[in-house]
């Protein structure tokens, strides 16, 4: 199988002042990529301003670009339409439907996730009903993977989330927020149909590498973990 170079990055938190910092970083991704994952927080409050501005600057990506969005860019409800922005410039959202890069070998399924712990500690749909919706939510959005990863010939599969699907690539940060990191459910589609790499974001202070259960490697390219430079993954490493 030829191989290709997937660019990988999370929390932007895009805002007028960053604009500098990110053309910079985009011009070099032609370069050094064959296709540019985004794992979220791609905005700092959810604004149609951020959304647009950025949007420019990711029409001179010369690379297929891949993207989901984090919890940042629902926080004014305003996610349906930042996706309607970065789909004019080309990026596909990969909560509207998985992507295949050109060739057909390489498919690429993602969502936001959302949070609950992991393994023996995360949480169950028991209780009070505002528990039942938080739990609820997780199932949903790994369902969405689920179904993309089902549909998918793609002889290697990459999955995209902003959330957290296991807890080592956690590690650093307060134990006190690891269940709003992510959730182990997250890491049950790629288990399940033996996805090759999932990539994810949101841990600031997490570590880089590590695997699920079924030993799938997973991936934390959280921006601030790694000085604000995009990683860049060969797929013949995995």
């Amino acid at each position: 199988m030829i191989s290709i170079r997937i660019a990988a990055m999370g929390d932007l938190h895009f805002k007028d002042r960053s604009l500098k910092s990110f053309q910079s970083l985009l011009r070099m991704v032609n370069n050094d990529a064959d296709v540019l994952v985004l794992c979220g927080d791609l905005t700092s409050h959810g604004l149609i301003e951020e959304a647009k501005i950025l949007a420019e600057d990711i029409m001179n990506v010369e690379i297929p670009v891949v993207a989901v969005l984090g919890n940042h860019d629902h926080e004014a409800d305003n996610n349906e339409e930042i996706m309607d922005i970065l789909e004019e410039a080309n990026v596909k959202m990969l909560e509207r439907g998985s992507y295949v890069y050109p060739g057909g070998k390489y498919g690429f399924a993602g969502t936001k996730g959302f949070g609950g712990g992991f393994l023996n500690h995360r949480l169950a749909p028991f209780g009070e009903k505002v528990l039942k919706a938080f739990v609820e939510e997780t199932y949903r959005e790994a369902n969405k993977v689920n179904k993309a990863l089902k549909d998918m010939t793609a002889e290697f599969k990459v999955v995209v989330y902003h959330y957290a699907p296991i807890k080592d690539t956690c590690y650093g940060e307060s134990l006190e927020v690891l269940p709003f990191l992510g959730s182990s459910i997250l890491s049950d589609p790629p288990n399940s149909f033996k996805a090759n790499l999932v990539l994810h974001g949101h841990a600031h202070n997490g570590v880089e590498k590590g695997r699920t259960v079924l030993g799938i490697p997973v991936r934390n390219v959280a921006l601030p973990l790694h000085n604000k430079k995009y990683v860049v993954y060969d797929t013949t490493s995995f």
